[in-house]
């Protein structure tokens, strides 16, 4: 963390000011020009930082070929956000005349909460919608120019060109996730959207604890970047004098989610109101700042193990059963990549081997990666984490 910490910092102050719409500072003298970009770049904020770098000063803004790097990310971000938003109505304009219950999710309403609707970059559109309809959905994707690229599991995948990914989720979380049985209780929340027959939305305070928990959920798994806080506080600067708080902590404390979701809403806070920071927030910084937009694989590895293994076993213990369940996931896991289990639950070891052919076929460099960040990992690795999550509050989801 020591060699990106200016950096980060200065990252998240860059992103601060743009929500505050105030002048950022100068640069630190010692800031590393091309290590700024690579970082925003990585966090999925390049395009964002852009506007902040363009209200600096000549003398102060980073030397033209970076500059231009962030520029670029700005102007692909102009474009894909703009070719986004017509989709969306395209397709929720179609689902509305064919019957389809949908509920868009996170970014496509996220972004209209930024300065800009630009700076929420989104690599997909995620919409709700109830499975039993995933047959009429089917046909109406190849009638907007889109292909079914992955079906089944949590969610169907549609690809246009150039860019459109539309994820079409048959739920919100994974089935073996600790917060399933809440999110399956969505549709009883949802309320009708202001002149639809079909598309929902949820009240504000639910959207709200959706967004902890899906945070949450990445930064549990392996970490998640920078976004996620800035959707969290853009989301609660706008709504907070609408929102029920005690609904939403009453709905938090149920779900065990109570102290992580206030040390999330305390780190926001430091970066982008005018709190001070302390050890716990330093160690959540740095955990965020090495994470990137969606984890990476060392923590991912590490915080499975040190959560659900690292307090009751030795750490070779641990690697060991880590090991056992994702070769050999369960039932319950197993069921959503192959479906037909549910009439012949005889054939899991069949599906095992299948899905280990698959990986390494397939996924090979992926799959090597994996197993050597297993090997690895050390016992300071996963107390250190541990210990994190543990100030944390996570460790009691």
């Amino acid at each position: 963390m020591q060699s990106i910490q200016l950096e980060s910092y200065y990252l998240i102050h860059l992103l601060s000011a743009l929500l505050k719409d105030t002048q950022p500072q100068n640069p630190p003298y010692k800031l590393d020009w091309e290590k700024l970009y690579k970082f925003a770049a990585w966090h999925g904020v390049s395009n964002m930082a852009c506007y902040g770098l363009n209200r600096l000063t000549c003398d102060n803004q980073p030397p033209q070929d970076i500059l231009e790097k962030f520029e670029n990310d700005r102007k692909k971000a102009v474009a894909r956000e703009a070719t986004q938003h017509i989709a969306v109505e395209q397709i929720l304009e179609a689902f509305e005349e064919k019957g389809i219950v949908s509920m868009p999710l996170k970014g496509c309403l996220l972004k209209y909460l930024y300065p800009r609707p630009d700076m929420r970059m989104m690599a997909d559109i995620d919409i709700y919608f109830k499975t039993e309809q995933a047959e009429k959905v089917k046909e109406i994707m190849p009638e907007h120019g889109y292909t079914a690229k992955h079906q089944g599991g949590n969610h169907d995948v549609y690809y246009r060109k150039p860019y459109m990914n539309i994820e079409m989720h048959h739920r919100l979380i994974s089935e073996d996730s600790p917060y399933s049985d809440y999110l399956k209780k969505t549709w009883d929340r949802v309320l009708l959207k202001s002149g639809c027959r079909h598309t929902y939305e949820l009240s504000h305070e639910d959207f709200f604890i959706y967004l902890v928990i899906h945070l949450t959920k990445h930064y549990a798994n392996g970490g998640t970047g920078i976004r996620s806080f800035l959707d969290i506080w853009v989301y609660k600067e706008r709504y907070k004098a609408e929102m029920d708080w005690d609904y939403i902590q009453a709905e938090l404390n149920e779900i065990n989610f109570l102290e992580f979701a206030e040390n999330i809403f305390g780190l926001c806070e430091v970066w982008f109101g005018n709190a001070g920071s302390n050890v716990l927030y330093d160690g959540m910084t740095e955990y965020v700042s090495c994470s990137g937009v969606y984890g990476i694989r060392k923590h991912a590895v590490v915080s499975s193990m040190g959560i659900k293994s690292g307090k009751q076993h030795s750490v070779r213990m641990a690697k060991w059963l880590y090991s056992l369940k994702l070769f050999f996931p369960p039932f319950d896991t197993m069921k959503i990549q192959y479906p037909f289990l549910e009439r012949v639950p005889k054939l899991l070891p069949v599906c095992w081997v299948l899905r280990g052919l698959r990986c390494i076929v397939f996924k090979r460099g992926y799959t090597l990666q994996m197993i050597n960040n297993i090997h690895n990992l050390s016992e300071q690795d996963m107390r250190k984490i541990g210990r994190l999550h543990e100030k944390a509050g996570l460790l009691k989801q």
